[in-house]
């Protein structure tokens, strides 16, 4: 039986990654697609238009068979953390091979890249920062693709990653060049783009689009009516930034108040993983316990007959949970945390599916 992973974010799934999938299939020869999915919120710190289980939902219907949540304490982070766990879940299902979109469609480029990385960290350059390190040139699918290649090496996983060339558009492309696909970014930019550049089972969803702005009143709430040393102790609150959060009462939109937070030292993708935890209340004690030990534990989201059966055959070997309620795993609780959190503000039932079975297609 041919395992094969894939590790997404579908915020929005769209033509291209229904292009990807095809392609997998058809050049992979799966018996079996796995797929480990971000949570409600993505790696860059932006609240998915989707919830996760809406998006399993839309995977299900794209022909994935399994579909595996990376918990948003590992998808909420830099690129080979988020690269490494997704890794190490997909390592836990005994997948085969791991196929990736990338703009290069050259492995070989990842290995050189690594080799570079190894010989500055073998001449114990320790004057290089994590950043003038891991300093790569490549445009996003393949940085991605090179963490996940990192990932691969360092644990020693009998895994082989292949790639598939993205095609008609590129990942920061900010409107369409292509009448059938265009860039994820693209269609978050402008919402009518939905019907065109996603399929139908996602476009029909448009009713459940979450508004990231609506965050923001609750984001300003959370930050004035908490202490400064309090803000320190959020995970991401680092060097002094607790005194600059105040500034949120003089600002009435949420891109308006990131924008004026991002500087040399913090980019924007930093600044929006750290409100993110800041709204959700995410310390970081609590984050520091949860990276003493490596994820040991699926979290299964959906799965098809052919999902469910392997899941079945392997379950005595795994920590899988199928549901999950307060008190079984740090990371989880804080998976719940944020559901609750999410359902006042939309109005949606996201904690009652966190303890129920997994979503189903017959």
């Amino acid at each position: 039986m041919k395992i094969v992973g894939l590790i997404v974010e579908y915020n929005p799934l769209h033509n291209g990654h229904i292009h990807h999938i095809n392609e997998v299939k058809t050049k992979s020869n799966a018996d079996l697609l796995i797929c480990v999915m971000s949570s409600s919120f993505t790696m860059r710190g932006d609240l998915s238009l989707f919830d996760k289980f809406t998006k399993t939902h839309q995977a299900l219907k794209a022909n994935i068979d399994l579909i595996i949540e990376l918990p948003l304490v590992y998808s909420i982070e830099r690129a080979d953390i988020f690269s490494s766990n997704a890794i190490k879940i997909l390592n836990m299902l005994k997948v085969d091979e791991i196929w990736i979109g990338s703009e290069l469609n050259d492995i070989s480029i990842y290995n050189e890249y690594y080799l570079k990385e190894n010989d500055i960290n073998n001449k114990d350059d320790y004057s290089n920062s994590y950043k003038n390190k891991s300093n790569i040139d490549l445009l996003p699918n393949d940085l991605l693709g090179y963490f996940y290649f990192k990932a691969i090496k360092q644990n020693n996983f009998n895994i082989e990653l292949k790639t598939i060339k993205r095609i008609n558009s590129n990942y920061l492309d900010l409107k369409p060049n292509d009448e059938h696909i265009t860039s994820a970014l693209a269609i978050r930019n402008d919402l009518s783009l939905l019907d065109k550049y996603c399929p139908n089972f996602v476009s029909n969803d448009k009713g459940n689009i979450l508004d990231e702005n609506e965050l923001f009143k609750y984001l300003k709430y959370k930050i004035l009516s908490t202490k400064k040393s309090e803000l320190k102790e959020i995970f991401f609150v680092d060097e002094g930034l607790e005194n600059k959060l105040d500034a949120i009462k003089d600002f009435n939109d949420y891109n308006s108040f990131i924008d004026s937070l991002v500087s040399k030292r913090y980019t924007k993708t930093r600044i929006k993983r750290m409100l993110i935890y800041i709204l959700l209340n995410i310390k970081k004690n609590d984050i520091n316990k949860i990276y003493e030990n490596e994820i040991d534990f699926i979290r299964v989201l959906g799965y098809n007959e052919k999902g469910k059966n392997y899941l079945n055959k392997i379950k005595k070997e795994l920590n899988i949970f199928t549901n999950i309620k307060h008190n079984i795993n740090l990371a989880l609780d804080i998976e719940l945390n944020a559901s609750l959190i999410l359902d006042s503000i939309y109005n949606i039932n996201l904690f009652k599916l966190e303890q129920s079975s997994p979503i189903y297609k017959k």
